[in-house]
């Protein structure tokens, strides 16, 4: 079982646990608090993840990625990157002029991901009246990653992700494949993507040069204009959400670019 499938399956059997459980009896902090953070930390803790992907148990959303960020994972914006299982999300109510980029209201758990859908596992959610810890528990949501709140995510370094327990590949993807994850972000960057990538199994080389390969082919061949691209997106061609970004950049188009004249067309 690889570190990121031992971490899901650790929340998945949270589910149904509540404040009082999270707070006083698995942490002992004497009193209930806002919990999302500590059922995600305490989840990592359960893995013996704390000083792995995160620094330690932590009660505020935001100082999970502000200590963890380029230490133990990679924090990364909304449309920037595409989720993905294992990911951390975090919800943001306001801009928050005042507060730095990290700071955000709630924080859980992407199970999957199919579209611009996301299933979560989170806590301290869909909680009412004065026993609002009882009666709000860990459990799975479905959310949109086109919602406005859907703030920003976190990406643990995972050590041994796409590693089986019999210590072979379990991913069976292509070199082709394998290329165009590395182009929309799944892999990081520089030395990061070489140790993820021959961790996971693959040849390095032989994808990065296919990553050279297509990026090189988009360029030449990605002659449509934003306004092209745009009523394309109107007319359902290139798929919604996370999918339409991971598609046109994919292509070698800019998606901010693309989706921005969308939005202007659409008002």
């Amino acid at each position: 079982m690889t570190d990121k499938e031992k971490f899901l399956k650790a929340a998945q059997n949270l589910i149904g646990k509540n404040g009082y459980y999270i707070c006083i009896t698995e942490l002992g902090l004497g009193a209930v608090y806002d919990w999302c953070a500590f059922s995600v930390t305490l989840i990592m803790k359960h893995c013996g993840f704390l000083g792995k992907y995160v620094k330690g148990i932590e009660g505020g959303a935001g100082q999970i990625p502000r200590d963890a960020d380029g230490k133990y994972g990679t924090w990364f914006r909304k449309g920037s990157k595409t989720p993905e299982p294992g990911d951390l999300f975090f919800l943001r109510y306001d801009n928050y002029p005042n507060h730095d980029k990290y700071f955000c209201d709630h924080v859980g758990i992407v199970k999957a991901v199919s579209g611009d859908k996301i299933i979560t596992l989170e806590g301290n959610v869909d909680g009412w009246g004065a026993d609002w810890a009882g009666t709000s528990s860990f459990k799975s949501k479905t959310r949109s990653i086109t919602d406005s709140t859907m703030y920003a995510f976190y990406r643990p370094y995972w050590k041994n992700e796409g590693i089986s327990s019999g210590g072979k590949a379990s991913s069976k993807k292509t070199t082709d494949e394998i290329a165009r994850e590395v182009i929309i972000g799944k892999w990081g960057v520089g030395a990061e993507r070489k140790t993820r990538l021959t961790s996971a199994g693959y040849n390095y080389s032989a994808v990065q040069g296919k990553v050279n390969e297509l990026m090189s082919s988009g360029k030449s061949t990605a002659k449509k204009s934003v306004e092209e691209l745009a009523r394309e997106v109107i007319a359902g061609r290139w798929g919604n959400g996370a999918d339409r970004c991971s598609r046109l950049t994919a292509a070698g188009y800019d998606y901010y670019s693309v989706q921005n004249r969308v939005n202007e067309i659409l008002r």
